[in-house]
């Protein structure tokens, strides 16, 4: 309200009048600030998500969606800290102890981009992660991501692993589609030329890190073909079709060399005369490197995130003559069994059921029509937690078999 004695006085009018003016504009910035700052794709979006394949049919879309928030709350209150020296920074708890993984920072990125709009701190979180991840830089290329980070946060001199500098990537991609921030399209784009410079191959085959320049090594389980052709439409670089090419080619030749009874795809390969094989025992890790273990129990998701991303035949493949053997030996989820050998037989230990395992045969599912196997496998990730491996690929492969994971090309 306007004082009567400013009435009296036509300059106080125009002061008056000046200062709505100016009051106006202020609420019409600050709306502008909002509308931008307001998520584009909110979740949930499996409704505009259009997909190639089934999605669970024993659980409503909005139970689904229920069980996907519920589980992103439950998963950020356990594996989210702040960074202890840089303001504003947020880091994944990899271990319980403060130590984080750039594995881990790319799973969280991904899962605060998908989760905007149930999570009001979705964007914060998404930042936090970003500005901790620029803050600790590969001693090789600075503009990936050195792979560990004590939890004491020192600065270490160490080297990248590529599966997190590919997701980070791909979730800055995402930010850009999500928030409608230039920003972090430009960042994604630098950070795909330096991943395209550093750890794509003169045959386009993907190397373990920056640090890996022997030639023919690789890790099935970084062949991310939904984040490949988002790449491409994201630069038009025809180096991402070549290494999204070179990704199926591999596997097919794994599988039908390897394993033509069961379909597996071993820890890591190793090229030798143009074939891919299996790598030896204690190759990099373990003496399952060459069995369908620990890491490369995330291929059924990566391939059956593509397939439903993309429609592409190969990957429809590639998870076909794996679901056949898997829906014949383990007759529901809950009994596939943490690894084996790549022509089926158990790994020693390995009589145990466990999410990062049987959540993704949920994602193959999809793709290969196995409805009975998805509603169970869709069921088995929405009510089981664990560690935070577990339950990050556990989540993550949630999002897919609801129809909330969109990428740049299904949108």
């Amino acid at each position: 309200m306007i004082p009567n004695a400013m009435l009296n006085s036509p300059s106080k009018v125009a002061l008056a009048r000046t200062h709505c003016h100016w009051l106006v504009i202020a609420i019409l910035f600050a709306s502008g600030l909002g509308l931008r700052a307001a998520e584009l794709r909110p979740f949930p979006q499996s409704a505009n998500t259009h997909g190639h394949g089934l999605k669970p049919d024993n659980l409503s879309p909005a139970q689904l969606d229920a069980a996907i928030t519920n589980f992103w709350f439950a998963w950020k209150h356990k594996y989210l800290l702040p960074s202890k020296k840089i303001p504003g920074a947020f880091k994944v708890n990899f271990d319980r102890k403060g130590t984080t993984v750039s594995e881990a920072m790319g799973y969280g990125m991904l899962l605060s981009v998908y989760l905007a709009g149930a999570d009001a701190d979705a964007r914060k979180i998404f930042d936090g992660l970003n500005q901790f991840r620029k803050s600790h830089p590969s001693k090789i290329d600075p503009a990936l991501m050195c792979w560990k980070i004590p939890a004491s946060e020192k600065t270490v001199r160490d080297d990248c692993a590529t599966d997190g500098d590919l997701d980070m990537a791909f979730a800055l991609l995402l930010a850009h589609r999500q928030w409608g921030d230039a920003t972090y399209f430009a960042e994604a784009t630098n950070y795909l030329s330096a991943i395209a410079a550093t750890l794509v191959r003169a045959d386009f085959s993907l190397r373990l890190g920056d640090w890996n320049q022997a030639p023919g090594q690789t890790r099935p389980s970084d062949f991310m073909p939904a984040h490949f052709r988002s790449f491409f439409a994201a630069t038009q670089n025809g180096i991402w079709t070549n290494v999204e090419n070179q990704c199926y080619a591999i596997l097919e030749q794994l599988q039908t060399n390897a394993a033509p009874a069961t379909g597996l795809i071993p820890d890591f390969a190793l090229e030798s005369a143009g074939a891919w094989k299996p790598a030896p025992a204690k190759f990099l890790e373990d003496a399952n490197d060459g069995a369908y273990f620990y890491n490369s129990c995330r291929v059924p998701w990566r391939i059956g995130w593509a397939a439903w991303a993309t429609g592409d035949e190969r990957a429809h493949r590639i998870l076909a003559r794996f679901m056949t053997w898997t829906v014949k030996q383990g007759s529901t989820p809950e009994n596939f069994r943490a690894g084996y050998a790549l022509d089926g037989a158990n790994l020693d230990g390995n009589d145990y059921a466990t999410a990062c395992f049987i959540s993704p045969t949920g994602v193959a599912a999809m793709a290969t029509a196995n409805q009975a196997w998805l509603n169970q496998a869709a069921d088995y990730a929405a009510k089981h937690r664990e560690k935070y491996y577990e339950d990050s690929v556990s989540l993550l492969s949630l999002l897919v078999m609801s129809g909330n994971a969109w990428t740049i090309t299904n949108p």
